[in-house]
């Protein structure tokens, strides 16, 4: 089972494409934010996200979890 704030932070990520405002969006901190993604990933066994210090973008397993969370969170 996957936790539901986990999505929420996944998508919120994916459509901002910015941990800052993803941050903004669900509440929490930017650190915090971050903890959750990683913690996806390590559920779900691979990268969701390509990120550096600049940029944030969806890697191809985050492409496919993307419909996926959409539908869940309806």
């Amino acid at each position: 089972d996957l936790d539901t704030g986990l999505l929420r932070a996944f998508l919120a990520l994916a459509e901002t494409l910015s941990f800052s405002r993803t941050a903004d969006r669900i509440g929490r901190s930017q650190s915090a934010v971050s903890m959750q993604i990683m913690r996806l990933e390590e559920i779900l066994g691979c990268r969701l996200f390509r990120r550096d210090r600049r940029n944030v973008a969806l890697t191809a397993e985050g492409e496919a979890l993307l419909g996926d969370a959409r539908r869940i969170l309806a």
